[in-house]
């Protein structure tokens, strides 16, 4: 009875212990803290974006394929396939103006649609042509070597705004989306974030860096999730633009 005893103490034992491998892999899995995620995200993300390395020319060169830079946002994929099937390819990241004093050149993408709403007039200004397209969102450097007109937006003016509507600006904002934008923007919007979220607000965010370092939001992890995950940079950066747009037109009245 003694020995049926210690052996069902010993089931038991084994079927509650973790796997040594799998409680290591638990005890790694645990926040570093605020400084070291950000630290960790921000490499990680610098060393994702291999095309913001190189102004032109070869941005990588793989068996099979290479990826060439010829400016801003303009790129093209060169390759040939197993089978000996070539591939030369021209890939747009983006709409794109250079103005210069004679000539503008660039890049433009656009909707069918607006691009056909666009030839229905004549126009005598580049601007006014630009101007059929809803969709386009030009550099800022574009629209003012355009326009002649600085652009009004730039995230750091929140910077100079009253306490109640910098909180208003956190508020507006998901976790997710604060996390992302400590990450991709520097130091002067983590002091921003620091001095105005509330201390929840600052936890929930810690935890979505540790989410961003533990990739629970990637496509692969969680394909139904409607968080951000680290490549999805942008999505934070237009988020932050609408808000900022919002608070300005209320602060404004």
């Amino acid at each position: 009875m003694l020995k049926k005893f210690k052996s069902f103490l010993g089931n038991l034992k084994t079927k509650f212990t973790v796997p040594e491998e799998e409680e290591t892999i638990q005890r790694q899995a645990r926040p570093l803290g605020f400084e070291r995620e950000l630290e960790e995200l921000r490499k990680k993300l610098s060393d994702f974006l291999l095309t913001s390395k190189v102004n032109s020319g070869i941005v990588v060169e793989r068996n099979g394929y290479k990826l060439l830079k010829n400016g801003p946002n303009l790129y093209k994929l060169e390759g040939k396939e197993k089978e000996g099937r070539a591939f030369s390819i021209a890939i747009s990241t983006g709409s794109f103006l250079n103005v210069g004093e004679e000539k503008v050149t660039g890049i433009l993408q656009v909707e069918e649609a607006e691009l056909n709403r666009a030839i229905q007039t004549d126009h005598s200004q580049l601007i006014s042509f630009l101007g059929k397209f809803k969709t386009l969102e030009l550099n800022d450097r574009a629209l003012e070597g355009l326009t002649g007109i600085r652009n009004r937006y730039h995230w750091k003016e929140i910077l100079l705004w009253e306490r109640f509507w910098k909180e208003q600006v956190v508020i507006r904002l998901s976790p997710n989306c604060l996390a992302l934008l400590l990450v991709i923007h520097d130091d002067s919007f983590k002091k921003f974030f620091l001095e105005v979220a509330s201390r929840k607000t600052k936890k929930i965010v810690y935890d979505e860096l540790f989410y961003l370092n533990q990739g629970v939001n990637s496509e692969e992890s969680n394909p139904n999730t409607k968080n951000y995950d680290l490549p999805s940079f942008e999505r934070a950066k237009l988020d932050l633009r609408r808000v900022i747009e919002q608070v300005r037109k209320k602060r404004d009245q």
